[in-house]
């Protein structure tokens, strides 16, 4: 014991006793003493007790990057510093503490923001596997770096409808979408709308091959902008508006763009009919021109009739055949005007419609009560519109198919 020259005797430093204190979590280290934290192996109960930070089934044990606790010279728990660097929003002391090598405010932040550029950035803030793709001009290593996916000498480019690559929104390579004017998509390729075909027929996503109609059974196809059926097959006729009388409508041949052998059709408009409707009809066998002066046509060697149509919006359009048990003007029934019929909808595309005549259906009314739809007495086509609607529609290349 230390007198120190006589006096009363001082009390050993418990810290420096070289005994375990109960108050300590190993020899004059660590627990609630004031002693300072424990070394490597050292018995602790907690991070703290340890100069390491890390306390490992009760014994101090060295710091590593993957112990689940911020330590060593981490900013973030077991990234930064000597670690792999940190995710956004992570803890960061500078720039090479990020994964993204952009430290804002102390806090790991979006590079693809910084106004520089950094990480795989190929461009300022954008390329690489993170950031947007570059717009053109700007630097790229690979496609996937540019917004138009064509990447030349290091440079982003337009993207075009030769590039021999699917982008800006083609539907295939070099093909429909944006460069459905000047290059629609050949049969088997993919397709979203009919109007990325060459065909105009998209049929599950693929371009299919249009339905191939005889020259002779074409009705119309309005490319000669008369409104005279075609003179083919006994076929005289011509095409008129008609309407209940109470609203207003228009029927006209309008330049279209389908596609290169098709540049005008059909153009029928209606508002505010209120009572049955309007529509437009065109005859197959009317020499006169009048509308008292309908014949019968037989048109017993076809098994329906086809045709492309579009509409402004889309609209319901019910397409009727009056033959010659359902049209008063022939004169076999003064009473009768109900009509075997097809309801179709018809959308913004161009699209093509095939009616068979055994799919017809019959409109309600009083006389006659015809047995069977009569293709050997058809008179006449119509493309009508319900009372209360309002169109703008498009219809060409209508034929007769076997």
């Amino acid at each position: 014991m230390d007198n120190r020259g006589g006096g009363a005797p001082v009390p050993p430093n418990s810290c420096e006793n070289q005994a375990r204190d109960s108050n300590e979590s190993d020899v004059d280290c660590g627990g609630t003493s004031k002693c300072g934290a424990c070394a490597t192996n050292s018995r602790c109960t907690a991070n703290k007790d340890c100069q390491s930070a890390f306390c490992k089934t009760n014994r101090c044990a060295e710091p590593t990057c993957t112990d689940k606790v911020k330590n060593q010279d981490e900013t973030g728990t077991d990234c930064g510093g000597s670690c792999a660097p940190c995710d956004v929003g992570v803890a960061c002391g500078v720039n090479e503490d990020c994964a993204g090598e952009y430290c804002l405010d102390s806090v790991c932040a979006d590079h693809c923001t910084s106004g520089t550029r950094e990480a795989d950035e190929t461009d300022k803030d954008c390329g690489g596997a993170t950031c947007p793709a570059c717009d053109d001009k700007l630097h790229c290593q690979a496609s996937s770096d540019c917004r138009s996916l064509v990447c030349i000498n290091n440079a982003c480019k337009p993207a075009s409808c030769t590039d021999q690559i699917k982008n800006q929104d083609e539907s295939d390579t070099d093909c429909g979408g944006a460069c459905s004017a000047t290059k629609p998509c050949p049969v088997t390729a993919h397709c979203n709308l009919a109007g990325d075909c060459e065909s105009w027929t998209c049929t599950k996503n693929k371009c299919a091959t249009d339905l191939l109609v005889d020259p002779a059974n074409v009705i119309d196809d309005f490319e000669d902008g008369d409104f005279m059926v075609r003179n083919s097959g006994g076929r005289v006729g011509n095409w008129y508006p008609f309407g209940d009388g109470t609203g207003t409508g228009t029927m006209d041949i309008s330049p279209i763009q389908r596609n290169a052998g098709n540049t005008k059709a059909m153009h029928a408009t209606g508002t505010g009919f209120t009572n049955w409707g309007s529509g437009v009809g065109g005859d197959f066998y009317n020499v006169k021109g009048g509308k008292d002066d309908k014949a019968r046509y037989d048109a017993s060697s076809f098994t329906g009739v086809t045709f492309w149509a579009r509409a402004k919006t889309a609209v319901t359009v019910t397409v009727t055949f009056p033959d010659e048990d359902s049209e008063p003007a022939i004169g076999l029934c003064t009473t009768c005007d109900h009509h075997y019929y097809k309801s179709l909808q018809v959308d913004t595309t161009w699209q093509r419609f095939t009616i068979r005549f055994a799919d017809l259906t019959l409109e309600p009314g009083d006389v006659p009560v015809p047995t069977a739809f009569k293709p050997t007495g058809l008179v006449s086509l119509q493309f009508r519109m319900v009372a209360g609607t309002t169109y703008e529609l498009w219809i060409d290349d209508v034929a007769f198919v076997k």
